[in-house]
């Protein structure tokens, strides 16, 4: 008897345990290994495989313009997804820049005015701003004389408004120029802010003085001006947003994207009325 009993507990016992085990394994373990694993922290990216060759190029920066520019767009070229792409972009723009508006006239950029020639004919005749026009050229007068002979660079910009990224990035025509971080975005954090894809034109472009009276186009002071570059697009005109949080923001209607002074007032300049916008 006494037997029997014990044998019907240990059965009683296997299949208790057996029961248990199975329960254990099919859900009670992957719970608390998924626990554990969700307490773990993430792995490690894998090593950037860019980042020798992005160094080689910094390695070269104060070198010749033309060298440093074809090094940084040979690395894009290469490593499209580098975690240093948008440094790269940065510097390439640097450089762009600086060579752009060191241009030295010669055969293929030059133009001789005529008689009857005004500011606004030649830029438009050769597709640039005045403000460029007047820039290059170092002009501190509306009126222009025949024979004089203006820098007229071949170029076509237009504007991409970045919105996840938060900055600007000029094109001449399809190529890379330069980008510019938003200082001030309308829609703040907010995922709404961000939307559809839409295309446009600079419809007009303003600049002030810290008095708020207009600055011309001619004026010496044109560039280190306050701006609005007003666009076709609802809420994304471009305006200067100060370095001083206390200063006075004279912000396009219906809002739109603040931008430094430096980089508000080179788009500016090189983004003729009519140009091209997109927005993404």
């Amino acid at each position: 008897m006494l037997l029997r009993i014990f044998v019907i507990l240990v059965l009683a016992a296997a299949i208790v345990g057996g029961a248990w085990f199975t329960v254990h394994e099919l859900y009670i373990g992957p719970e608390e290994r998924l626990k554990a694993d969700r307490s773990l922290p993430p792995p490690a990216p894998p090593p950037d495989p860019s980042l020798e060759d992005f160094e080689k190029c910094m390695a070269i920066r104060n070198s010749r313009p033309q060298e440093v520019r074809k090094a940084f767009e040979q690395f894009l070229r290469e490593y499209p997804s580098s975690t240093k792409r948008d440094a790269a972009n940065d510097i390439l723009g640097e450089v762009n820049s600086a060579e752009f508006f060191s241009t030295k006239p010669d055969a293929s950029n030059t133009y001789v005015v005529k008689p009857g020639d005004a500011l606004s004919r030649v830029a438009t005749r050769n597709k640039i701003s005045v403000e460029l026009l007047v820039h290059l050229n170092h002009i501190d007068s509306r009126y222009l004389h025949p024979n004089q002979r203006l820098l007229v660079p071949a170029c076509s910009f237009r504007m991409v408004i970045q919105q996840k990224a938060r900055r600007v990035v000029l094109y001449d025509g399809t190529k890379f120029f330069r980008q510019y971080p938003f200082a001030a975005w309308p829609g703040g954090d907010r995922k709404d802010a961000i939307r559809p894809k839409q295309a446009g034109r600079v419809t007009e472009k303003r600049a002030f003085d810290e008095k708020g009276i207009a600055v011309p186009p001619a004026h010496i002071a044109y560039r280190d001006a306050s701006h609005l570059i007003l666009v076709s697009i609802p809420g994304r005109s471009l305006h200067t947003q100060p370095d001083d949080p206390n200063a006075i923001v004279q912000r396009p209607p219906g809002g739109g994207i603040g931008m430094a002074p430096k980089d508000i007032g080179e788009i500016s300049i090189l983004l003729p009325v009519g140009a091209p916008v997109s927005m993404e």
